[in-house]
């Protein structure tokens, strides 16, 4: 098995699933009539979270796919149902490609206006179905942290390790282009 693989699948996975939990939890804490815009964005990002999810969902499968394991062909089995149910909900990827990626263009750049590509669309059209849909996204979360706990737990811990390194370059970097700019300006003003 490719344990690279499936531990990049793995880290994607749990990261748009917490982001989408986390993003979940915090937008019903939005008073949407005072703050119309930012519940609006997060639902947006909310929309291109769960998308991205089902594409990496894609990318299991196909790994699944290639792979001689028993194992990981008993987990695609579990979620199969799961992601299913998702891809009932068309309205998602039409809505991230036509409304949020690319504003009312279709591959040819012709304008082509969403509410028309939306319609005919399924949508989580009841508070029932919309729980329903992100307790899906919780359970294929929960399969893949209780089947893969071992992998994810070295990629966090390894990926982690990464971006610790990485925000202390950056912070470097933050913390010197000031001083930088600060002395090339005290070099043009020669004080004698």
């Amino acid at each position: 098995m490719e344990i690279e693989k499936l531990k990049q699948i793995l880290f994607n996975v749990n990261h748009l699933c917490s982001h989408i939990s986390c993003s979940r939890t915090q937008i019903k804490k939005i008073d949407f009539g005072e703050h119309k815009q930012i519940y609006t964005d997060i639902e947006r990002l909310l929309t291109i979270y769960v998308c991205s999810l089902l594409d990496e969902l894609v990318v299991f499968e196909k790994f699944v796919h290639k792979q001689d394991n028993f194992y990981l062909s008993d987990t695609l089995y579990v979620i199969v149902p799961l992601i299913d149910y998702l891809k009932q909900f068309d309205s998602l990827k039409v809505k991230r490609n036509k409304l949020l990626a690319h504003l009312n263009r279709d591959q040819g750049k012709t304008f082509n206006p969403w509410w028309k590509a939306l319609d005919g669309k399924r949508f989580s059209t009841t508070i029932q179905e919309d729980r329903m849909l992100f307790s899906t996204i919780k359970c294929i979360h929960d399969i893949f942290k209780k089947r893969f706990a071992k992998e994810l737990k070295e990629v966090l811990e390894e990926f982690n390790r990464r971006l610790i390194s990485m925000k202390k370059k950056l912070w470097r970097c933050l913390v010197s282009i000031p001083i930088k700019i600060s002395l090339q300006r005290l070099k043009k003003f020669k004080i004698e």
